[in-house]
């Protein structure tokens, strides 16, 4: 396949705040706002939410992988604070509509998600980043939630993540000490994100690692993904319940034979091979 062209989701604008790059089985969705470093105005929250709505649509083919990035070096800033509307109740809650349909496409994505951050990825721009489920970064980008210093609260899920993923420690210094920042590759040592590279390198490095995840069985990879992010939030036995039903899942889809049984493909933690054997 020929350099993959770039093109504006929006036909006939001159400028877009979000652009799709398509090689092989690969997308890349770029922020396009490097003058505000990607801050999200409400333009770039409504085109991020359809195109996300777009890959995942129902009975149309999905990419074997999503890449998620930013323009000018860094992911982003978060939310455009800027925005002359942007206290106004009505018009945050356009935004806030916005950003929900975004996390719910991304947790609904039959398809991994891998985030190339550089430079810094702070409130919603860190939020976005957590939303996938792989993160490369440069080594020295920066993390943080400035929200409170803005007159907001964290609303996408990245207290959550960090919590799961990084532990209490870290959320709270992000959360409460004014200015703090994080670098990637302390992240990394805690396990929220999966992979640093020098500077500059994180975009080349994600969209191998995304070439490479995208030559695997889609059906099986909408399985090993659905089976990442369901798992996180429950304990033990839950989980594993719903580990035994995206395993009958994905063995169905390997053998292209007929579906397990009902009772089996449950995902209740009392129905049998709850305890994951077989394996």
């Amino acid at each position: 396949m020929n350099r993959a062209t770039r093109e504006e989701t929006v036909a006939g604008m001159a400028e877009s705040p979000l652009l799709v790059e398509r090689e092989g089985r690969v997308v890349t969705l770029t922020l396009d706002r490097p003058h505000r470093r990607n801050a999200m105005s409400t333009a770039m929250l409504e085109q991020l939410a359809n195109q996300l709505r777009q890959l995942t649509e129902p009975g149309k083919e999905s990419p074997g992988a999503l890449v998620v990035t930013g323009a000018g070096g860094t992911f982003s800033s978060g939310a455009d604070t800027r925005e002359p509307d942007w206290r106004d109740l009505s018009r945050r809650a356009v935004r806030r509509g916005h950003f929900r349909t975004v996390f719910a496409a991304l947790h609904e994505a039959p398809f991994p998600v891998v985030a190339a951050v550089e430079g810094y990825a702070l409130g919603g721009g860190l939020e976005l980043a957590l939303a996938c489920d792989l993160v490369v970064a440069g080594e020295g980008a920066l993390f943080g939630l400035p929200e409170l210093g803005v007159g907001a609260v964290p609303g996408g899920g990245a207290v959550h993540s960090l919590v799961r993923r990084a532990g209490r420690g870290v959320a709270a210094r992000m959360l409460l000490i004014p200015g703090e920042r994080v670098r990637a590759d302390e992240l990394a040592r805690l396990g929220a994100v999966e992979r640093t590279v020098p500077d500059g390198g994180a975009l080349t490095e994600a969209r191998a690692l995304a070439t490479a995840v995208a030559e695997g069985d889609p059906a099986l990879l909408a399985a090993g993904v659905r089976l990442l992010r369901d798992s996180g939030h429950l304990d033990r036995t839950a989980a594993l319940g719903v580990e035994n039903g995206y395993w009958w899942q994905a063995a169905s889809a390997a053998s292209r034979g007929p579906s397990a049984p009902t009772d089996q493909g449950s995902s209740h933690p009392g129905d049998r091979g709850v305890s994951g054997h077989g394996r």
